[in-house]
């Protein structure tokens, strides 16, 4: 048996997320998995050099990814939930030619979402 260390655990979820680029471009992905801390998404080849090379110049000149605006919507007591949050691309996997697993790690949260996704998630862990 597989020991999963996270501290906030992940639930299989499939949903469309929008993510707004820096530019105000936006692009559909859906999702893979959804914990309090983040959530997996899964993207193309043209989705994932999108969202991860296009990186911002700091006043030092130093690059860094930029934070990524998302939105998805869950449903709480039947009625839709809209979560729109800020997020940072903080890992990256190649499942084949044309699909990436990214891993974006949420820097705010309402209330009202955290406690909708930790629902979520306690209801629906595997």
């Amino acid at each position: 048996m597989i020991n999963d260390n996270r501290i906030n655990p992940r639930a299989p979820i499939d949903l469309v997320v929008t993510v707004t680029l820096p530019d105000d471009k936006a692009i559909e992905v859906h999702s893979d998995n959804i914990s309090l801390s983040g959530m997996m998404v899964v993207a193309t080849h043209e989705q994932f050099q999108a969202i991860l090379h296009r990186k911002t110049t700091l006043h030092n000149n130093a690059k860094s990814e930029p934070e990524l605006n998302v939105s998805f919507t869950l449903t709480k007591h039947n009625k839709p939930l809209p979560i729109r949050t800020h997020c940072r691309a903080i890992h990256v996997r190649r499942i084949s030619q044309d699909k990436f697993f990214i891993g974006l790690k949420f820097l705010q949260l309402s209330q009202a979402a955290a406690v909708t996704i930790q629902q979520y998630v306690t209801s629906n862990l595997d």
